[in-house]
Order: structure tokens, then sequence, then C-alpha cells
């Protein structure tokens, strides 16, 4: 049986919130206040699952760490370089005991490539200094069934660190694809299965044709190295680079791929394995790395592939 399906697996990427600010109601909510330390014992972490990571949704988690039980109505993300965040689906509400974490999903907001991006923080400074700011929505007591998420509540503002970057990487990330698509088109047109050259003699595998197409009047693009991903390795080596790239100057470049593993899980459980990682130099500069995403009848293919080179009944 070909293994096509793919499950989600929670990656630990992470984003720490901080409260900053006592909590605040708007004029007219007619809301109960917060009990005393509700507002400075919230904090929470943003998580991003290798399903969200394509199209920059994640999950902020909130934590209780108070002493009284408060309902969780929303939350948003305000960063540097970036637009107002949206949530991510329904808003519901939800019982927030002591103690106690919940899951408010949300998309990033759009990326500002004209702003300045958070700060890339490490180690401790990554730990503690914080680099964007949120609000998170709360009322007091538990929610009732059927309650929405619609409420006002009360407006506690934090503090944003982020321990592992993940605003400044995806910030640096889409401004260098944007970057790179004003001098060059790149998009994978054919995935196949094939017999391909390896040190150690021809080897079942396939061969992945990119398309690279200069945009008329754009900067100069050079192609200078395609990495392997979970799914796929270089036939011949552990990157493709050099004469592996001398034909996108004829406009397409083509991969011969090997599996990087053969246990079927790695397909069963693939999130990312079908992004090409691609390093470029627009007018001589080295910019991040980009991802070349497939169809979804190409991350088919590319299966398939991995399939028949694995041997798999």
């Amino acid at each position: 049986m070909r293994a096509r399906r793919a499950v989600a697996l929670a990656a630990g990427l992470a984003v720490g919130l901080a409260v900053v600010a006592t909590a605040c109601t708007s004029p007219g909510d007619d809301v109960a206040p917060l009990p005393s330390g509700v507002a400075q014992g919230l904090s929470a972490e943003l998580r991003q699952d290798r399903t969200q990571y394509a199209d920059h949704r994640a999950k902020v988690h909130v934590v209780n760490g108070s002493e009284s039980t408060v309902t969780l109505l929303g939350g948003s993300l305000d960063a540097p370089g970036y637009g107002p965040s949206s949530a991510d689906g329904a808003v519901r509400a939800r019982t927030l005991a002591p103690g106690a974490g919940r899951d408010l999903r949300l998309r990033l907001g759009e990326v500002d490539c004209d702003a300045e991006p958070p700060a890339a923080l490490s180690g401790a400074d990554a730990q503690t200094t914080p680099v964007a700011t949120a609000t998170v929505r709360v009322a007091a007591g538990g929610s009732s069934p059927g309650v929405d998420g619609a409420g006002a509540g009360t407006a506690v503002e934090v503090e944003v660190t982020d321990p592992l970057a993940r605003l400044a990487a995806v910030h640096a990330e889409v401004c260098a694809e944007r970057l790179v698509a004003t001098g060059v088109t790149l998009r994978v047109t054919d995935v196949r299965t094939a017999t391909v050259p390896t040190p150690d003699g021809d080897a079942p595998g396939g061969r992945i044709t990119l398309a690279v197409e200069p945009v008329a009047g754009g900067p100069e693009v050079r192609l200078v190295e395609i990495s392997g991903t979970t799914l796929l390795s270089p036939a011949a080596g552990t990157a493709w680079t050099g004469d592996d790239l001398v034909g996108q100057a004829d406009g397409q470049v083509v991969l011969d791929v090997v599996p990087a593993r053969c246990d079927p899980h790695v397909v069963a459980e693939d999130k990312r394995g079908t992004f090409l990682p691609v390093h470029a130099e627009v007018d001589g500069a080295p910019q991040p790395v980009i991802y070349v995403p497939m169809t979804d009848q190409q991350r088919a293919a590319t299966y398939d592939l991995v399939h028949d080179a694995c041997g798999w009944g």
C-alpha cells in the first residue's frame, strides 16, 4: 500500500508571552472585573507545527498561573514587521482553570518587508528579551456551554519573547522569497521515478525538474545550492551545487534524487519533505533559504518515487 497520508506531528517551535500591563476593559463592556492576580499570572507561548508552517498559522498556548478560574475568549499578536494577526477558525470560549493551558489558533499578520523585523535573539537573551507584544482577552469565571468567543472580556497586554527566533526567521524567509521572485520565477515542473547515478553505481530514485525563468527587468538571481529534504537526498552528494545547477542558465535544473530514508513513516508523517530548500544570491548578495513547493500531484508523485525506490510492497 502506497503511503500518501499525512498526520500532524507537533514541532517544538515556541514563542513565550509574559504579562507587562494591567488588564483593562473597553468602555461599556458588561464584564466582571478579573480577580486579583489573574493578569499577572497569565503566560503563553506560540507553537507552530509542520502543518502550519507553510501558511504561517500558529497556536498561542495560554497558561493560567493564577489561583482563579477564568474564560479565555481570544487573542492576537502584534509583532514588528508584521500586520495584525487574525483568528484561525472560529473563536471558542474556553475555561482556563488554575495551572491549566489552552490553545488559541491564529494566523500571523502579513509580513512587511519595508519595516524593521523582529530581533533574531538566541540563547538566554531569546528566553528573556521581548520582541513583540500580544493581547489576550479573558473573563472572570468559567465558560458556559454554547458560549462563543465573541465577547470582549478583559484585554490583558503582554510582552512576547521568541526563544527560537521564529518571527525573525519567517520574516526573513518571506522577504527573501519576494526579492528572489523579482528576478526569477522558480517552480517544479516535473517529478518522475528513474534510475539515477550515485557514487556506488546506478540506483532506483527519481528526477525533479525545477524551472528557472528570469523576470524581465529584474535583478540577477543565481542559485548557489539546493539542499535535500526529509524525504529526498541528492543522488551524488549532500546538496546540489556547482555543476548540478548549471542548467539554470538554460531555464531549468534537473535534480537526481534518492530517498533520504526508507522507513514508511517518513512518508506517512511528511509535512515538509516536498518543499525544495533553495539558496540564492540576488545581484551577488546571499539570501536566506527559501522553499519552492510542489503541487498536490507532484507531492503524490514524490511519494510514489520514494515508495518505488525503497521497494515497498
